[in-house]
């Protein structure tokens, strides 16, 4: 695939994301070091780079011990998974935001716990190079979700879910896959914040979620909301 006419929107791409970054650590755990080392000489501001690993045994002590703000984290590493250290990022550290990229053919099960994991943004690795992740951190930095389209297809169960959410909370967690605050949520669906707060709320309790973007991507899961 030639990628040539797309450098200049690609270069912009990477001037946005930097400019999203500002004030923000950032780590990578690649499986490859020559792919750390693309990424760390692609970014505009790599000074934002705090830590760096290919293995999950090296990576997770180094989470805890500069807590970034956002992590991009390859399934496959030089030791353990990425899948599962993302699970143990996103139950140690909940306000790390991880971008999960899936490499190969993926099977059903792992995408299946990637999703569940509670990782802002997960992508196929061979649709990378276009601009895909660069618009998906600029998409997680705003609060919201990301879930590569064929992936999540791959592994989705349509269940009989009608009941689990209220029309109204569907609505408000629809919002939230977008990336926008209570405030925001309220102007647009003419409620108070106070009630926003409460259909977020009930949502969380009742997808058993963490939070409001791990609940959202509990509905996306389940089939409950649609395609930001």
């Amino acid at each position: 695939m030639d990628l040539t006419p797309l450098l200049a929107q690609l270069r912009s791409d990477y001037c946005l994301v930097a400019s999203q970054l500002q004030g923000q650590r950032l780590m990578l755990c690649l499986g490859s070091p020559l792919l750390i080392t693309a990424v760390v000489g692609a970014m505009p501001d790599p000074e934002r780079i705090v830590a760096a690993a290919t293995s999950a045994p090296a990576a997770l002590p180094l989470v805890a011990r500069h807590r970034p703000h956002l992590l991009l984290l390859s399934d496959q590493l030089s030791e353990g998974c990425g899948v599962e250290l993302a699970r143990d990022v996103k139950r140690l550290h909940p306000a790390t935001r991880v971008v999960l990229v899936i490499s190969g053919t993926p099977k059903r099960s792992r995408v299946a716990s990637a999703i569940t994991a509670g990782c802002e943004a997960v992508l196929r690795a061979d649709a990378l190079g276009a601009g895909g992740e660069l618009m998906a951190i600029r998409t997680i930095c705003s609060g919201g979700v990301v879930i590569d389209r064929e992936l999540e297809a791959e592994c989705r169960h349509v269940r009989s879910r009608s009941s689990l959410l209220s029309n109204r909370e569907s609505q408000v967690l629809q919002r939230v896959l977008h990336g926008d605050s209570n405030h925001e949520i309220a102007r647009q669906l003419f409620l108070s914040v106070d009630t926003v707060k409460c259909h977020v709320s009930r949502a969380v309790q009742k997808l058993q979620a963490r939070d409001r973007t791990h609940a959202a991507v509990r509905g996306l899961q389940l089939g409950l909301l649609e395609w930001p």
